[in-house]
């Protein structure tokens, strides 16, 4: 299975745009073994889209940058 590198759902060989997110393919689609079906609330529109997933199907945005950010966080600093 072709995935899309960006929101990792289905993608057809010699796609140049994927029909989920939109995004044009400029990196190559991923060559999956099986979806993954693990989903995560998108952190701007709370839709759902898939764990992996780096940019949301739904609101267009890049939500790749803000968990990685989120993941720097130290929790005793928020206190």
């Amino acid at each position: 299975m072709l995935a899309c590198p960006y929101c990792f759902e289905e993608v057809s060989e010699g796609s140049t745009q994927c029909t989920h997110c939109h995004q044009f393919l400029i990196d190559d689609p991923l060559n999956l073994e099986f979806p993954a079906l693990d989903k995560k609330k998108c952190v701007y529109c709370g839709k759902p889209i898939l764990t992996r997933a780096k940019f949301c199907r739904h609101c267009r945005q890049w939500v790749d940058e803000v968990d990685f950010a989120a993941g720097d966080v130290d929790p005793d600093d928020l206190v």
